[in-house]
């Protein structure tokens, strides 16, 4: 075989569906996925739509398969491995740095996921909670251990949501390294000014 039939055989399966994902996350974070047609997805991933049907069934296929890999994978890129110690400093520091670096490597995925789980019907929503929902039932454990009490699913959510918000604004203002860091400094003010003086409500 030469080498140039070499480098033009058409590429595999799995990378055919490596592309058609990238393509669909990048326009379902922009538009969503009610918004966006097969066609588009075909068009922007530059294949026919013969080679999207050999890859997946339709585009509930394909959606289900972001959820399933993509979503699921960053969840647990971003919640998994927190050996808690939420009143050390530098423990936090370390954490919020790596976690949203994390995020940031991978922000078409979080736009999407955002913007999915914003509508409280979604399978997209129902991840998210799920997720955070272990992260609380962590920090109460931890709150409880260590001090005795433990703060509200409520509060504790309310942090997630609000740390949530702060790495989306950054994606939104163009990853601009200083507008990062700001996500970084305030939510890792937040978490320490949280777990440093627990509130008087609990569970």
């Amino acid at each position: 075989m030469s080498e140039k039939s070499v480098s033009s055989k058409r590429p595999g399966p799995a990378q055919q569906r490596r592309v058609i994902e990238q393509a669909a996350i990048e326009l379902m974070a922009s538009k969503g996925t009610a918004a966006v047609s097969v066609s588009e997805i075909c068009q922007a991933a530059g294949i026919s739509r013969d080679t999207y049907y050999r890859c997946f069934e339709d585009k509930e296929a394909l959606i289900g398969h972001l959820y399933q890999h993509a979503v699921n994978d960053h969840i647990e890129a971003v919640l998994s491995g927190w050996d808690v110690d939420y009143s050390d400093r530098a423990w936090l520091h370390r954490v919020f740095d790596q976690t949203i670096d994390a995020i940031l490597q991978r922000h078409k995925v979080a736009q999407f996921l955002y913007r999915e789980a914003s509508d409280p019907n979604s399978t997209a929503y129902e991840i998210v909670q799920r997720a955070y929902g272990q992260v609380v039932d962590r920090m109460q454990r931890w709150c409880q251990d260590t001090h005795g009490k433990k703060p509200s699913r409520e509060y504790l959510q309310a942090l997630l949501m609000a740390t949530q918000w702060l790495v989306q604004d950054a994606i939104q203002r163009g990853l601009d390294p200083v507008d990062v860091r700001k996500a970084k400094t305030a939510a890792e003010q937040l978490f320490y000014a949280a777990f440093a003086g627990l509130p008087d409500e609990v569970d």
